[in-house]
């Protein structure tokens, strides 16, 4: 008996000591849940106070409800309970109103990034202190989609603006070609059976082209490895997939970065995808940076002219950063990485989405495939030839299929898209970059002084964002909103309505950080579309859209289903 009275004893005494122990934090952990829904500069907002406690409330629905990424979901239900303008963080609002697009997202506005929105991506805190300015922070990340500050993003998007221009894609052009006909030999060489899974090459093929162009200057020839070297598709899926975690645990993809790769890979396998793809583009950076610095800075010119001998040599975006007039603190090993890493895991998510959902719209429309195969029948002579960038943009009715789905993936840039103009007021073109929502998560930003919302003064520093999809998708605006109805455009004789339409015509997103990508985007799904239905009879092999193309889940950009085949199709025909 006292052996018993002497173990409860001691068993007390422990849980006493981890009591105390646990005391003072748990206390601190429940004064700042207090805080946050009673004292914060927030708390009368409109809102669930769960949600105003903590960020767990969004985990909870990103991570745990039923296939992840459901929070967008809970934001639009809390709209519905609560009205326009709603507190869905502790010092984060979203607002559903057009209507004040305009005032977040200004052009000429100064408008910092959210910190949080950035480190889900994995981009790494800066060390070395920027010296013409005092705009850098110890929080300051590296590439230009993770800059926080506005000025400092200003002057390095500068360095990037010239690979990404219109002028310099096509100078390009050949290098695009060359990869279009790879596409193409594959799928003559395929037997037809196989072509059922080739969602995996539409994501592939959109993929490697950027890669091989864009954030490599030695050409990664993905396209020459059977399948289009499915590992990327695998790598860029487990970079999205990482995403829900991430924003939860914003720390979780640089810790991994800082770990052997084997035990990451034994930890979490989307992790080591990442921290993969980080050490893949770390290898070629490192390489071009050590004969930036053997060269003292000169090698850049030498190679500016042999590419412009040969397009195949072009350079890369890490030599633009090299050659650009920025201090030489910007021009590291780990800021060229991440910018690597932003704009190759930006422009292969979006723009194989862009790929996949086009050419299920296209076979799913008889009548629009056949309209198209026609046009591209007439201006392209024969059909194995490529028709160049140029003449592709004046065909309207390819133009008015492909720039919905593209022009609506990008999301992150300062420079309007050149459409032609031919396109500027079609029906179809303007319908399609509604109904596309590539980037599905909310964008916020942060303003440095205090932002007025109808009645609502919101404080300066507070995260304030808004989703593409609630003005592409309003439904009063835009009645049935998920059906393809090109004709609502042809049709609205209110004056009043149509104003309503333009305002919330927002595919593009506004702002200085509109997709600084958005022309190689664009050259490469014109060419990829144009060679495949010129030449091909294709039809949809088990592809349902609710299941393998509608929006189900966000991860930063738009995904399917997790039961998701993607878009099938197969090879019926070939044009003579």
């Amino acid at each position: 008996m006292l052996n018993i009275i002497n173990r409860v004893l001691s068993l007390y005494s422990e849980i006493t000591a981890v009591s105390i122990f646990l005391f003072p934090f748990v206390t601190c952990y429940v004064c700042y849940l207090v805080y946050n829904i009673y004292f914060h500069p927030l708390a009368e907002f409109p809102g669930p106070k769960l949600a105003g406690a903590s960020r767990w409330y969004e985990g909870y629905f990103d991570n745990l409800v039923s296939h992840g990424g459901q929070y967008m979901y809970e934001i639009d239900r809390m709209h519905e309970e609560y009205g326009p303008i709603v507190r869905i963080a502790p010092n984060e609002l979203h607002i559903q109103d057009v209507e004040f697009h305009g005032t977040l997202y200004a052009l000429g506005a100064k408008r910092n990034k959210v910190p949080y929105m950035i480190d889900i991506f994995g981009t790494n805190l800066a060390s070395p202190s920027f010296p013409s300015a005092n705009i850098r922070t110890t929080a300051e990340r590296d590439s230009v989609f993770g800059t926080v500050q506005h000025d400092l993003h200003r002057i390095r998007r500068m360095a990037l603006n010239p690979f990404f221009s219109k002028q310099a894609v096509t100078r390009i052009e050949s290098v695009i070609q060359s990869k279009v006909r790879r596409i193409v030999l594959y799928v003559l060489l395929v037997e037809p059976a196989e072509l059922q899974a080739a969602h995996l090459n539409l994501t592939a093929m959109s993929q490697t082209a950027n890669i091989d162009h864009l954030g490599f200057a030695r050409c990664a020839n993905t396209l020459d490895q059977p399948d289009f070297s499915p590992e990327w598709d695998e790598m860029m899926r487990g970079v999205s997939e990482i995403v829900p975690l991430a924003r939860q645990f914003p720390g979780v993809v640089q810790i991994a970065q800082m770990l052997p790769i084997g035990l990451v890979r034994l930890l979490n396998p989307l992790v080591a995808k990442f921290s993969e793809f980080d050490q893949l583009v770390r290898v070629q950076v490192s390489e071009i940076f050590t004969r930036y610095r053997a060269s003292k800075g000169e090698f850049s010119a030498k190679e500016s002219e042999l590419s412009r001998e040969r397009p195949d040599q072009a350079n890369s975006i890490f030599h633009e950063i090299l050659k650009a007039k920025i201090p030489e603190s910007e021009k590291t090993v780990d800021r060229m990485t991440q910018e690597a890493q932003s704009i190759i895991s930006a422009a292969s998510e979006t723009t194989s989405s862009v790929l996949a959902t086009t050419i299920f719209h296209i076979l799913d429309n008889p009548d629009v495939h056949e309209r198209l195969k026609a046009e591209l029948k007439g201006a392209i002579e024969h059909p194995k030839a490529l028709a160049e960038w140029r003449r592709l943009q004046q065909l309207p009715y390819l133009v008015s299929l492909l720039l919905p789905q593209l022009l609506s993936s990008v999301s992150s840039s300062s420079a309007p898209v050149d459409l032609p103009s031919k396109t500027k007021q079609s029906a179809t073109v303007k319908e399609g970059l509604r109904i596309s929502v590539a980037i599905c998560g909310r964008l916020p930003l942060v303003a440095p002084e205090p932002l007025q919302y109808k009645s609502w003064t919101i404080p300066a520093g507070t995260y304030v964002g808004m989703s593409p999809k609630d003005a592409l998708h309003h439904p009063t605006i835009y009645p049935s909103p998920k059906a393809f109805d090109p004709s609502r455009w042809l049709t609205t004789d209110d004056p009043k309505h149509k104003a309503m339409m333009e305002m919330a015509f927002l595919p593009f997103n506004k702002g200085p950080r509109v997709c600084i990508g958005s022309q190689l985007a664009y050259a490469n799904i014109y060419h990829v579309l144009a060679a495949l239905f010129r030449r091909f009879d294709l039809e949809l092999v088990d592809t349902i859209r609710e299941r393998d193309v509608d929006i189900a889940r966000d991860q930063f950009v738009s995904k399917p289903h997790p039961q998701s085949k993607g878009v099938s199709v197969r090879v019926v025909g070939e044009a003579e």
